[in-house]
């Protein structure tokens, strides 16, 4: 009865892959598939032309909420809810958002509200040491396929087409690899446990794809989340927890045989809770924490490391003067006229602007560009991040969130007590790019690291035991306020990602209620 039901579950599988293709040819791809919306964890996305500043001020609001499963009682670790629509599976059509507790993977229909199907993985077994528990799995999925229908292979006149690899039998299966039987190769969903497992389950279903494989070297690493690119999955540790070194992970689903390398930072801590970040050319960024350098051993303190493919130290840029006390950050990469760029952290909170091919010049701690402080000196960062965007114009924005007080004034900027994001408007004239502040946000507690879809720039304040969580929605270009959830949010959030899709927007709080806001379809 099992094996039926998965072969219905793959069956199925390859019918959603042509819609799911189908629909991400269109403008409006609704996905949301890793955390920041892509390998370089841009933290925006093309499309959503239904989010308008009229429509956000007419029609945004909270759609629904749900409860999934109890909260942990340990350690908080990241956590963001990822998208897939126009999926079929056995109820029919469905639109999914995934979001995993400390031990289940749930996925529930962001249109309906209501739980499709969950997944709990047995972690009794697993021994975790205090401060070393995860109150949610690290999950991401693989990009979307992209086919040319129109390619077509040259073949000598009268050859026949070459017939298709028969479909793998379910025992036959390995995780991350195509089950094979036609074009139509769209997986699952990729679950990290506590015990170092890497799963792989049915997206519309579920089920098991294949056996899990080993990633990390002991149970109760305690992973900062995932990130997929190129057949390899990254993640990486750092709470000197099981005596996994802190540093970097990535395992490769190319060969087959699951090699895993890494790269130790001995006693530093990344500080990427969302994992490495990804550039086109396949390097991993990482941001790593205060201590002491050893560039024998390739280790860089309060510095931006890049890792080639075979998790090698490649380049690094650490700041004059050292970088601003974070607990949790990490960057961004992305493409800006055919040149990839990358958005780092800097002296009290100020940006950096770094080429992505050469960090920090030749001595490794010269940047492109450098904004000026916007925070005390000496003042503690728990939890700051990035987003980029290209508006319609081709001019670059970026977007930091910032967990301290905001000490920028000039030009009618106001200063904020808590935190708030930051908007720069980059100028590119004579070739130099720079950064210039157009617009501070009203203060917030603990703010995510900002999201922004159509000139719309998307901001959760989590507030903290003491506060409950708001979310805005803001103009991106003017940081005018479209819309704000007020007292709708009775908890506070914590280390809760933002997820946009399909005119939803998604997060959860500290109690495990997954929330959706948005502009609701019309039936």
């Amino acid at each position: 009865m099992q094996k039926k039901i998965l072969r219905l579950a793959v069956g199925l599988l390859f019918a959603s892959a042509l819609f799911s293709v189908t629909a991400c040819a269109q403008d409006d791809d609704p996905d949301w598939r890793m955390t920041g919306a892509n390998a370089g964890q841009s933290g925006s996305k093309k499309g959503e032309s239904a989010f308008t500043p009229e429509n956000i001020s007419a029609n945004f609001k909270l759609l629904w909420k749900l409860k999934l499963g109890q909260p942990s009682n340990g350690a908080r670790s990241f956590s963001e809810p990822l998208l897939a629509a126009r999926l079929i599976n056995g109820q029919g059509f469905k639109d999914l958002v995934y979001w995993s507790s400390a031990d289940t993977l749930f996925a529930v229909d962001y249109e309906l509200g209501a739980l499709v199907w969950k997944k709990q993985y047995d972690m009794s077994a697993v021994k975790t040491a205090s401060g070393c528990e995860v109150s949610s799995l690290s999950v991401t999925m693989e990009p979307p396929l992209v086919i040319n229908f129109r390619a077509r292979r040259q073949r000598p006149p009268g050859t026949p087409r070459p017939p298709d690899p028969p479909p793998a039998k379910a025992s036959e299966r390995k995780l991350g690899v195509a089950p094979g039987g036609g074009y139509f190769g769209f997986k699952g969903i990729y679950v990290l446990t506590p015990d170092g497992m890497l799963h792989e389950q049915v997206i519309t279903t579920g089920a098991d794809f294949a056996p899990p494989v080993k990633f990390l070297p002991a149970p109760g690493a305690s992973a900062y989340g995932l990130n997929f690119a190129d057949r390899t999955i990254y993640s990486s540790t750092g709470r000197d927890c099981s005596g996994v070194p802190n540093g970097a992970w990535a395992i490769d689903f190319a060969a087959g045989d699951y090699q895993v390398k890494s790269y130790d930072t001995e006693k530093l801590h990344p500080l990427s809770l969302t994992g490495p970040v990804i550039t086109p050319q396949g390097n991993s960024l990482l941001v790593t924490g205060t201590g002491t350098s050893d560039a024998t051993a390739g280790v860089y303190a309060s510095s931006v490391v890049s890792l080639s493919k075979d998790m090698k130290v490649q380049d690094w840029y650490t700041p004059k003067g050292g970088m601003a006390s974070y607990e949790s950050v990490s960057p961004v990469t992305f493409t800006y006229k055919d040149k990839q760029f990358v958005i780092a952290p800097g002296k009290d909170g100020g940006l950096t602007l770094l080429d992505a091919a050469s960090l920090g010049g030749a001595d490794h701690q010269t940047p492109l560009f450098e904004t000026a402080p916007f925070a005390k000196t000496g003042e503690k960062h728990g939890w700051d991040g990035f987003a980029t965007w290209e508006d319609k114009d081709g001019t670059l924005w970026v977007f930091a969130s910032v967990s301290t007080g905001i000490t920028l004034s000039d030009g009618g900027l106001k200063p904020t007590t808590h935190g708030g994001v930051v908007a720069f408007k980059a100028d590119d004239a004579n070739g130099k790019v720079t950064l210039n502040p157009v617009w501070v946000s009203g203060d917030m507690i603990n703010p995510a690291p900002p999201r922004v879809v159509n000139g719309i720039a998307i901001a959760l304040a989590g507030g903290d035991s003491s506060t409950h969580a708001q979310l805005h929605i803001l103009n991106a270009a003017t940081g005018a306020e479209l819309y704000s959830s007020k007292d709708e949010i009775p908890a506070y959030t914590q280390l809760s990602g933002v997820s946009v899709g399909d005119s939803h927007v998604f997060f959860t709080d500290h109690d495990n209620v997954l929330y959706s806001f948005g502009i609701a379809l019309e039936h």
